[in-house]
C-alpha cells in the first residue's frame, strides 16, 4: 500500500493589531461648576528592552542601557546589572545551585565571589547576596535566576551602598521575559514561503533570512534541504553564472563535478538547477534571482544514493517555493 504524502504548508501571514486607551479627567470646582473635558495620558515608567535577551524591565533612576554589556549601569557610581541568558532546561540544575550560599560560592570561586546567604523573593526567584573582590576592593553582589522559555541570570555589582537589596528587588519585579517566537512566527517572518513534504520537517529557522528542513527524528543516512534568501548584485537573467558560482563557494562542494544544470521554473519564475557531485556525496541546487538585488536558493545534500531516493519530495519542496 502506497503512503500517500501530506504536505504542510507554512504560508503564514501574520497579523498585528494595536489599542489606544484615552483616560479624560474632569475637574470640577468646589462651587460645583465643571470644567472642559481634559484628556489625561497615563504612562508608567518606560521599558527598557535588554539588547539581545527576551528581557525588558523598569531601569532604577540613573541607570541606562550599557554600552559594552547586556545589561544596564549606573556611569556615575559604577553600578552594573547584567543579563545572560541560556536554554530553559537549564533552570533546574542552576536552581539546584541556589539552593546553597556554598554551591554558589564555589562556583564563583574564581570571580573571588563569596555567597553568604540564598532567599527567594516573592516566593519564586531565588536571590543571592554575597560579596566580591573587584581590583582591590570589595564590591556588593547580588544574582538572581528567573525562568521563562529561557533561563536567565540577573547579576548585580553594587560599588555603591547607596544601592540596596531593596532596590535590587525592584529591578526583579519589574521584569518582564518576551515569550520565545512560536514555529510558525518564525516562518512568518522569512521572505518565502514553501510546503515541507513528508517525510522532511522543518529543523530550524535562521536569522530570519533561511530555514532548514531535515527527516523527522534527524535520520542522517537522509538529505538535508536548506532555503534561504541571499543578497546579491547579479541580474535576473544569469541564474546560471550565479547557481555554479554558489555551488562552487560552499563549503564541502567547491572541487565537486557540476553533472547536470538546466534552467527550471523556481520560486514563481525563471529559475536554474544544478547538480553537483564530489566523492560519494550529491547537492542539488535551484536558484532564481529577484528583483530588489537578492536571490532565493534551495539546496539539497547528502549521500548521492539518499538525494536519488529523495529526488521526487525534493522537486516538489522545490516546486512549493514562492517569494512572499
Amino acid at each position: 500500500m502506497q503512503t500517500k504524502k501530506r504536505a504542510r504548508s507554512f504560508r503564514l501571514t501574520a497579523a498585528l493589531a494595536a489599542a489606544v486607551i484615552a483616560v479624560f479627567a474632569v475637574m470640577t470646582h468646589a462651587t460645583g461648576q465643571e470644567q472642559a473635558p481634559e484628556q489625561v495620558q497615563q504612562q508608567g515608567p518606560e521599558r527598557l528592552p535588554i539588547r539581545g535577551t527576551s528581557v525588558t524591565l523598569i531601569p532604577p533612576p540613573g541607570f541606562t542601557a550599557s554600552r559594552t554589556e547586556r545589561g544596564i549601569e549606573n556611569a556615575s557610581t559604577g553600578t552594573t546589572i547584567t543579563i545572560s541568558e541560556t536554554a530553559a532546561d537549564a533552570y533546574a540544575g542552576l536552581a539546584d545551585r541556589f539552593k546553597s550560599a556554598k554551591s554558589l560560592s564555589d562556583g564563583y570561586a574564581e570571580q573571588n565571589v563569596t555567597i553568604r546567604s540564598v532567599r527567594t523573593v516573592d516566593g519564586k526567584i531565588p536571590f543571592a547576596i554575597g560579596r566580591q573582590t573587584k581590583n582591590g576592593k570589595d564590591v556588593t553582589r547580588y544574582l538572581a535566576l528567573l525562568k521563562g522559555d529561557k533561563t536567565v541570570l540577573v547579576s548585580f555589582t553594587v560599588p555603591d551602598r547607596a544601592f540596596t537589596e531593596a532596590d535590587a528587588e525592584a529591578v526583579l519585579r519589574s521584569i518582564e521575559l518576551t515569550p520565545e517566537p512560536t514555529l510558525e512566527q518564525r516562518l512568518s517572518g522569512l521572505p518565502f514561503v514553501f510546503s515541507a513534504v513528508e517525510p522532511f520537517a522543518v529543523k530550524d529557522v535562521i536569522n530570519r533570512q533561511a530555514v532548514n528542513l531535515e527527516v523527522k527524528g534527524g535520520d542522517r543516512a537522509q538529505p538535508t534541504i536548506t532555503i534561504g534568501f541571499g543578497r546579491s548584485q547579479a541580474l535576473m537573467g544569469e541564474e546560471a553564472r550565479v547557481a555554479v558560482e554558489l555551488i562552487k563557494n560552499t563549503g564541502g562542494y567547491r572541487e565537486a563535478q557540476i553533472t547536470a544544470q538546466e534552467p527550471v521554473t523556481f520560486a514563481g519564475g525563471k529559475g536554474y538547477r544544478v547538480t553537483a557531485v564530489i566523492e560519494d556525496r550529491t547537492a542539488v541546487q535551484y536558484l532564481r534571482i529577484v528583483s530588489g538585488g537578492g536571490y532565493l536558493r534551495l539546496f539539497a545534500r547528502g549521500t548521492t544514493s539518499a538525494v536519488q531516493n529523495a529526488e521526487q519530495v525534493i522537486m516538489e519542496i522545490a516546486g512549493s517555493v514562492e517569494p512572499r
